[in-house]
């Protein structure tokens, strides 16, 4: 049996043997608390206008959670993504809750960094995530990690108006353990004068690469040793009143070269060293801002649509143009509630500005592809969306 069906079946074990009642979620109660299963399927079709990209039908997500707390303060949350291969857990991780206004966190979640990346994908106004955000998942800056958190919050209401988080992390990503003794610290703030209209900033000092060999030498496979300090920085604002939703997000890293790219220490099968050192660090910026209104019908099905217009701007090293890297994508949206709390439908079409909008994996930035393909042309997608 293997682990993901292990898994599987002890959910619907603890689903089938307990007493459960339905709400917005499923709700299983046991001797100490209670467990919440949830559920997200996000099924897309992507449409290139390059003929190089085959059009395509995609499970993007297929998620099943269980959430709940075990006695009054200690809350947990348990999430796994089915649709990919390789290790299926996302989130996992203990909340404990004995201080007011404080919670402790502990596992593996998102780095409270960007606006974008901590909002859910149930909620993401977009298909796709913008262009800075996936650069940042792509070096492990934005994404989930193992760590810890505290967050200091302050209510005001019916809304959070003071929000302070600080963590501590591998920076190495998801399911793994670091790969040397330093680690990422991670500060975040935001603020809510008024309900619905928030400022908010993050910033990271962390370290990347490994520490195998401190000498730092280029090997064959191209993999790099050694370790090197990056720093990132991000201001945002985000507007959601009487229908108006806005909201926009400037993001920045600096990143020093790791010494075997930037001194040139190639393998003696590879190609003549070139000499980087005058390019010892490199800055990355970029930014999106985006703009809709949401629209009640007054139906009880597709009770509201919200047409919308995204633009992402991303040049991954601003001192350089030796790659050609700049890109600039402007997609257009409409998203449609089928239901309010269940079903969504979203179409977008994602307008490339940039002849050369791509970025292929290069070992000297630690890039990925586009997240529109690997040509990133002109794009239409249609999402439906199935969460509770």
């Amino acid at each position: 049996m293997t682990k993901r069906a292990a898994i599987w079946l002890l959910v619907m074990a603890v689903v089938l043997t307990t007493s459960c009642v339905f709400g917005t979620v499923l709700t299983v109660k046991h001797a100490h608390g209670e467990l919440n299963l949830t559920g997200l399927i996000q099924t897309y079709y992507a449409m290139y206008e390059n003929d190089n990209m085959s059009d395509t039908f995609a499970a993007r997500r297929v998620r099943l959670g269980v959430d709940g707390n075990v006695y009054e303060k200690i809350f947990f949350l348990i999430e796994l993504e089915t649709s990919t291969s390789g290790n299926p857990l996302r989130d996992a991780y203990i909340t404990l809750k004995y201080i007011p206004h404080v919670d402790l966190r502990v596992g593996q979640f998102f780095k409270p960094v960007l606006y974008e990346a901590l909002t859910s994908t149930r909620k993401l106004p977009f298909i796709q995530y913008s262009l800075p955000t996936v650069y940042m998942f792509s070096n492990n800056v934005a994404d989930r990690d193992i760590g810890v958190q505290a967050t200091f919050h302050l209510e005001k209401e019916d809304y959070t108006f003071l929000l302070l988080q600080a963590g501590v992390f591998n920076g190495t990503g998801m399911n793994k353990r670091d790969n040397n003794d330093q680690k990422d610290w991670v500060m975040r703030a935001s603020v809510q004068p008024v309900k619905g209209i928030k400022v908010f900033g993050s910033y990271t000092y962390g370290t990347y690469g490994d520490k195998l060999n401190e000498n730092a030498v280029y090997v064959s496979g191209s993999k790099v040793f050694g370790h090197e300090p990056y720093q990132e920085y991000s201001a945002g604002f985000a507007i959601d009143y009487q229908g108006l939703d806005f909201a926009g997000e400037w993001i920045g890293m600096n990143t020093r070269y790791l010494p075997s790219v930037s001194e040139g220490l190639l393998d003696a099968s590879g190609p003549p060293p070139v000499d980087y050192s005058h390019e010892r660090s490199w800055d990355m910026y970029g930014f999106y801002t985006y703009l809709g209104y949401k629209i009640d019908t007054g139906h009880d099905y597709f009770h509201q649509v919200e047409p919308i217009v995204r633009y992402a701007y991303l040049d991954p090293d601003i001192n350089s143009d030796r790659f050609n890297d700049l890109q600039r994508t402007v997609t257009y949206g409409l998203n449609v509630a089928i239901d309010k709390h269940f079903a969504r439908l979203q179409l977008n079409y994602v307008q490339n500005l940039n002849d050369s909008c791509t970025y292929e994996k290069n070992p000297e930035l630690g890039q990925n592809a586009s997240p529109y393909g690997k040509q990133a042309d002109n794009v239409f997608l249609a999402q439906l969306q199935v969460a509770f």
